[in-house]
């Protein structure tokens, strides 16, 4: 069983109910799950909508949302390119109008990518309806509901990051 996209209704088949045929958990993890396989589809989706193949999508996100500055290899690295694919992936960007190149002053072999305004603006543009409707549903929920499930996505997102960065976090295993 599944749920529809547009309903709470479940619906028979679908990946959901293959790994609850296999899995035994928790509904707010099946819950965590659904939203988990919705983002890969919603990324797709805003490429389609800002007219981006969806690498072009993917690596415009990791440069939007990097905490320290990427240059075009360690983009290509993420992305599981080559670097000469990487090369011409930023290239295209930076044509449209979405990337730019930026010289490091001590060392002008050393390139960081930023987005630009257009492309920020633009990414938050098709995103805001979506971003309005979580936060009305947000709005629904007591300040006291808020905070469980505030604590529960953050320690969700430790876990999940744990898991890329393949370690284990001591402090946030799962609960006994």
């Amino acid at each position: 069983m599944y749920y529809d996209r547009m309903s709470e209704i479940p619906q028979e088949g679908g990946a959901e109910a293959r790994e609850r045929a296999l899995v035994s958990a928790p509904e707010v993890s099946w819950a965590l799950r659904e939203v988990n396989r919705l983002a890969g589809e919603l990324e797709n989706e805003l490429a389609r909508r800002l007219h981006l193949r969806p690498i072009d999508n993917a690596a415009l996100g990791h440069v939007m949302t990097s905490e320290a500055a990427i240059g075009p290899a360690a983009l290509s690295a993420r992305l599981g390119i080559s670097t000469g694919s990487g090369t011409q992936l930023v290239d295209r960007l930076e044509r449209a109008g979405h990337l730019q190149r930026h010289r490091d002053a001590r060392d002008r072999r050393r390139v960081s990518l930023q987005a630009t305004e257009t492309a920020i603006q633009s990414v938050l543009g098709e995103l805001a309806p979506l971003f309005d409707a979580l936060d009305s549903l947000t709005n629904e929920l007591t300040p006291e509901e808020q905070s469980v499930v505030a604590r529960y996505l953050r320690a969700a997102a430790v876990q999940m990051r744990a898991f890329i960065q393949n370690t284990t976090p001591s402090a946030t295993r799962r609960p006994g």
